[in-house]
């Protein structure tokens, strides 16, 4: 006769044996093998890290912008996916962001160099674009010319490539004896410099380029490294299935010329700087803007009301009465003809040329074909109110001749200097035009409209600070920021 424990041991064994297979099977079956990029498609999201800039994420007018911004849309549309952006005010706060469920980040992308560090902490997609390392200076100080004739601190961003350059330096340069601090973002440092109270700060060529429009006296000291690979970071892990996604969508980038659009985008007419010309242009803004910035506003359309004002300033310099030998006049220095098609009886009137000069423009801009993407619409209709709307027809058709791409502007821009080379607009339709000039006259304006975009963004960060801080709007702007330093 079976003991009681006995026959429990016979009725729970096959039962316990049922129990532990059916968890294995259901472990078996909850282990998730699909791949990286195979749970983002199903999850329908790619979520980023980035951190604000100019050339990396911002709002402009309520929509996000920004080379990288767009760059990772496009690679987002790529994968059938919606874009998940996550910005941070820090290069430091970005990198040490760390994935979780609400947040399973796949990329880092903010204008990002290859390091021997990052190397041994991410897998790294391809170069996109190269940059410059630069020391950099204010201009009226002394300025280094080496590493030997450094003595004061070089200031970088935290978490940089720069100070882990600056790093290496020390290592295998110990007796140069060279020191650095950090702080938190560009904007800071080149702020500091501006304002004199660093010497030097290490950056790239695109950054000093991007800030020199807001900030004039900001200089190049020496080039440091060039070349460098600027580049998307992603996980280290035994996954490939995104790093492989990443390189096809890049491919395909290069061979249809949208990184090069991109590129002109947003670098495109930060090639040259002119001191003087910025200078003066900044102290326009303090004491001639303010008395006609409502007219700009009231008269855009569907421009935007600073790209109004920098052609305005491009042809006027802001004066009402401003004319050239060739007999224009004004605020947007109409010609009799273009005043008389928008019913201007006065050119030397403000309201009426400010009012005309939008409405031509807009003209020009809504006359180009479709073919033209709508972010570079406004660069072909500028050199269009420069040398005439069938001038650059002519630029178009050479352009189209040679193999180009009459539709980017980085290709017509190219060829419209040619435009006063006998040997070339001897075939044209119309004749010679002034090309350098109206090449020179589009970058110019497109310097003169990101310097307002950015003095329009900081008014708009103050007065939001303002609000959030129980400060009336029309608090002077000084005592908003005294009492943000003061805490």
């Amino acid at each position: 006769m079976q003991t009681f424990l006995a026959r429990l041991q016979r009725f729970f064994k096959p039962c316990l044996i049922f129990i532990l297979s059916v968890a294995a099977s259901g472990c078996m079956q909850e282990k998730d093998t699909r791949t990286q990029l195979e749970k983002i498609q199903a999850a329908g999201e790619l979520h980023v890290k980035t951190i604000y800039g100019p050339a990396n994420y911002y709002i402009e007018g309520n929509k996000p912008a920004g080379l990288e911004y767009e760059l990772l849309k496009q690679f987002s549309d790529y994968l059938g996916v919606e874009l998940i952006i996550h910005p941070y005010h820090s290069l430091e706060s970005m990198l040490e962001a760390k994935t979780t469920k609400a947040k399973p980040f796949a990329l880092s992308a903010a204008g990002l160099t290859r390091t021997k560090k990052r190397l041994a902490e991410y897998r790294m997609g391809p170069s996109y674009y190269d940059v410059k390392q630069l020391l950099i200076y204010r201009k009226g100080s002394l300025r280094p010319r080496n590493l030997q004739q450094v003595v004061d601190p070089i200031y970088v961003v935290k978490s940089s490539s720069h100070e882990e350059y600056v790093q290496k330096l020390q290592r295998d340069y110990p007796e140069l004896n060279i020191t650095y601090k950090t702080l938190p973002d560009e904007e800071i440092l080149f702020k500091n410099l501006e304002d004199g109270n660093i010497k030097l700060v290490m950056a790239d060529d695109t950054s000093l380029s991007q800030h020199q429009y807001y900030y004039p006296h900001l200089n190049e000291a020496f080039e440091l490294e060039k070349e460098l690979d600027v580049v998307w970071l992603m996980d280290k892990n035994d996954d490939d299935s995104l790093a492989t996604a990443v390189l096809a969508f890049f491919t395909l980038q290069e061979i249809s010329g949208k990184m090069e659009l991109l590129q002109e985008k947003y670098f495109g007419h930060i090639d040259t700087f002119d001191f003087v010309d910025t200078r003066y242009f900044l102290r326009r803004i303090d004491s001639q803007l303010p008395k006609y910035e409502a007219l700009f506003r009231q008269h855009a359309g569907q421009l935007d009301w600073r790209l109004l004002a920098a052609v305005s300033y491009q042809e006027s310099h802001w004066d009402p009465n401003a004319r050239s030998p060739t007999g224009v006049r004004g605020m947007m220095m109409l010609t009799w003809p273009t005043a008389r098609e928008f019913g201007v009886t006065s050119r030397i009137d403000p309201q009426q040329s400010v009012r005309a000069g939008s409405a031509y423009l807009a003209k020009l801009i809504n006359r180009l074909p479709d073919t033209i993407a709508e972010h570079e619409k406004p660069w072909f209709a500028l050199a269009a109110y420069n040398i005439g709307y069938s001038h650059l027809i002519d630029a178009r058709k050479i352009t189209e001749k040679l193999g180009g791409n009459q539709n980017s502007w980085t290709e017509v821009k190219a060829i419209i200097p040619l435009l006063q080379q006998r040997k070339w607009y001897k075939y044209t339709r119309f004749g010679y035009a002034r090309g350098n000039e109206a090449v020179k006259y589009v970058s110019n304006i497109r310097k003169y409209y990101d310097s307002l975009r950015w003095f329009d963004e900081q008014i708009n960060m103050t007065e939001k600070v303002a609000r959030d801080m129980g400060f009336e709007l029309s608090t002077e702007t000084e005592q908003v920021w005294e009492s943000i330093d003061a805490e």
